[in-house]
C-alpha cells in the first residue's frame, strides 16, 4: 500500500504495511455519533479502516457543536449520519459506509453488530451502554467503551471472553437518577480527547489482533483509564474479571439482550403522550406545557406556551413558583428522560402531572417541522 495518506503511521515499526492492509479490511461499527463517535470516526477514516457502519437516530442541534466536531452550522436539522457520511467521504474517498438512521436497540442490536470486526460505544445512556456491551459478549466483539461527564472521562476495551466485560465493572444500571451532559455540562475538548482515544484503541486491536498483547502495543483490555481533565490527572485501574458476571460467565446462546429501563427512573403512573398525538389543531395547548430542560436548550426552541422550571431547580420550588392555571400539566424534555425525573420530584411535592411527552421536545419538534410550510 503506497497511499502517501498513510505514510506516517505505515512508518512505524509496529504497524507497517501489514498493519496497515489489516486496517482496511476492517469493519468497525460506531455506535453513537456525538461528542465521542464524532472524532472517532473522523481518525479512524482519516485512517483508512475499511468500511464504518454508522447508527445514530438524531438530527443535528446547534447544542451539539461545542462538541460533535463531524457537523457544521449549516447542518442544523440533518440526520447525523446523512452529514457525518458527507463528512467523511470527502476526508477520505475510499471509506466504504453503512448507515442505520435510527435506535440502536434489543430488536436490531444482534443483526447490526454482528456485521462488524470491532464496537465503538459512543452512546450517552446507561440502557444503550449495556445493551452494547451484552450483544458484544453475545458475539464475543472487542467494545472500545468511552463515557464523559462535566471533566472527567472514561476509556476501556473489553472482550469476552479474553478479559472482563463492562458488567464486570458495573453489573447493573444505576437505581438512582445520574444527570447527562444536558444537565451537569461537560468540556468539549474532552469528548475530542476521548473520542480520539477511542479511535486509537480500536486501531491498537484491529492491527494487534488476538491477545496476548506485546508491550510495545497493549490495548487497554481489562483495564479502566480515568481522567480528571481539570488537573491532567489521569490512572488506569485493572478490571478483574467476574466468575459470577451475569453475562460474560454464561454461554454466547444463554446472553439474553433487553432494552434497560430502570436507568430511567421510575415514573410509575406517569401518562405517555405521543407527539404526534398533540400537532392536529394545536392539541399541545389543552395543557399546562412544563419544560425542565437547562435554560441554553429552552432559548434554542421550546413549545409555544410552554413554561420553563429546569430539572436542576425542582426540588427546590414553592407551591407560589407555579402560574394559577387549571390545564392539566404535561412535562417535556429533550428526549423523555429527564421529564420522568422531574415527574418522580413533583409527585413527592403534592402536585398532580397528567403525563410527559414520550421521547420529548425532539419528538414533538419533527412532525411540527415537517408540517410548517416551505418556500
Amino acid at each position: 500500500m503506497h497511499d502517501p495518506r498513510y505514510a506516517r503511521q505505515i512508518v512505524l515499526k509496529e504497524w507497517g504495511t501489514a498493519g496497515q492492509e489489516q486496517l482496511k479490511a476492517s469493519r468497525v461499527l460506531l455506535v453513537g455519533l456525538g461528542g465521542l463517535g464524532s472524532p472517532a470516526a473522523l481518525y479512524l477514516a482519516a485512517a483508512g479502516v475499511g468500511t464504518l457502519g454508522l447508527i445514530d437516530p438524531d438530527q443535528v442541534d446547534l447544542s451539539n457543536l461545542q462538541r460533535q466536531v463531524l457537523y457544521d452550522t449549516a447542518d442544523a436539522g440533518a440526520m447525523k449520519v446523512e452529514r457525518a457520511a458527507a463528512r467523511l467521504q470527502a476526508l477520505n474517498p475510499e471509506l466504504q459506509l453503512e448507515l442505520y438512521p435510527e435506535r440502536f436497540c434489543a430488536a436490531n442490536a444482534l443483526s447490526i453488530c454482528s456485521r462488524y470486526d470491532l464496537i465503538i460505544d459512543g452512546s450517552d445512556n446507561f440502557a444503550c451502554k449495556f445493551l452494547v456491551n451484552d450483544v458484544c459478549v453475545k458475539l464475543r466483539k472487542p467494545l472500545v467503551y468511552g463515557s464523559i461527564l462535566r471533566w472527567e472521562g472514561q476509556l476501556a476495551v473489553f472482550w469476552a471472553p479474553h478479559g472482563p466485560c463492562y458488567r464486570c465493572l458495573f453489573p447493573e444500571p444505576p437505581k438512582a437518577y445520574v444527570p447527562n451532559c444536558a444537565e451537569a455540562g461537560v468540556i468539549g475538548a474532552l469528548a475530542g480527547t476521548l473520542g480520539s482515544l477511542q479511535a486509537l484503541e480500536a486501531m491498537k486491536v484491529l492491527v494487534s489482533g488476538m491477545p496476548p498483547y506485546t508491550s510495545e502495543l497493549r490495548p487497554l483490555l481489562g483495564r479502566l483509564w480515568l481522567l480528571r481533565s481539570q488537573t491532567m490527572e489521569s490512572q488506569t485501574l485493572r478490571i478483574p474479571k467476574n466468575p459470577d458476571c451475569t453475562v460474560c460467565s454464561k454461554p454466547p446462546e444463554e446472553i439474553p439482550l433487553r432494552d434497560e429501563k430502570g436507568f430511567e427512573g421510575c415514573a410509575l403512573g406517569l401518562t405517555e403522550v405521543k407527539a404526534d398525538d398533540l400537532l392536529p389543531e394545536q392539541a399541545w395547548t389543552q395543557y399546562l406545557c412544563i419544560d425542565v430542560r437547562e435554560q441554553v436548550e429552552w432559548d434554542a426552541g421550546h413549545i409555544p406556551g410552554a413554561i420553563h422550571r429546569p430539572l436542576s431547580l425542582l426540588p427546590h420550588s414553592k407551591p407560589g413558583d407555579w402560574p394559577s392555571d387549571e390545564r392539566p400539566w404535561l412535562l417535556y424534555c429533550q428526549g423523555g428522560v429527564r421529564s420522568r425525573r422531574a415527574y418522580d420530584i413533583l409527585k413527592s411535592q403534592g402536585h398532580t402531572i397528567h403525563g410527559h411527552i414520550q421521547e420529548g421536545f425532539r419528538a414533538w419538534r419533527g412532525p411540527i417541522e415537517r408540517a410548517s410550510p416551505r418556500a
